[in-house]
């Protein structure tokens, strides 16, 4: 039985980055697109469920290794960087009711913690350009940590940090993997739809306790 979203009996809050607190999936989506046609290969769900899921260097690596882009992996990684630093600096926003949730935790005492798999150094640029950074107690990353987000083990550090139990807890994912991991951990799950590419809001709709698209139907 879905769970109805609630702050009251709450104790912490774990946000991914990319779709979820910011509008960066296009310019992710839209450099997926544009090295899979250098590459010349088609991604299948899989492969970009994959891609998603694991650091930036790594994704670096496979588009190299597998799929032959570049003169090497540090070649794409360079490539990516320039990509995607400058729109994380100048040109991240916060997505529609993310401010008014964190302001409601804020005011509740309710820690927040970001957890993702982009860049330590494109997260921070883009938290504080859109005026956010300051709300989370913690920025976890799967490259800082060395965990994937398929592993239920960097959902519990998560939860360890803000030293709150599964049941207190509620995630906010636009991918459809990681609402099934955390789900398996007993985390609380909304399923923050932003595109169809990490999920469509069906996947969502059922993967996650409850689905959204925008934060703002929450409040």
């Amino acid at each position: 039985m879905a769970k109805a979203f609630s702050l009251d009996d709450t104790q912490g809050l774990i946000f991914d980055c990319d779709g979820t607190l910011l509008n960066t999936m296009p310019v992710w989506n839209e450099l997926e697109a544009k090295f899979a046609h250098m590459a010349g290969v088609v991604l299948n769900d899989e492969q970009l469920e994959e891609l998603r899921a694991v650091p930036i260097d790594e994704c670096a690596a496979i588009f190299h290794n597998r799929y032959g882009l570049g003169e090497s992996a540090q070649d794409v990684l360079h490539m990516m960087d320039e990509a995607l630093m400058g729109f994380y600096e100048n040109e991240a926003e916060a997505l529609p009711g993310v401010i008014p949730m964190l302001e409601q935790a804020q005011e509740r005492d309710i820690p927040c913690v970001v957890l993702t798999s982009s860049p330590e150094r494109y997260v921070i640029a883009g938290l504080c350009h859109a005026g956010i950074a300051g709300y989370f107690v913690r920025l976890i990353t799967t490259d800082g940590v060395g965990l994937s987000k398929q592993d239920p083990n960097i959902w519990q550090l998560a939860l360890d940090i803000m030293d709150s139990t599964p049941e207190t807890t509620w995630g906010f994912e636009d991918s459809v993997y990681a609402v099934k991991v955390m789900a398996q951990v007993g985390i609380r799950t909304v399923g923050a739809w932003d595109c169809d590419e990490t999920g469509t809001y069906e996947q969502l709709a059922e993967a996650a306790d409850i689905a959204v698209r925008s934060l703002e139907e929450l409040l």
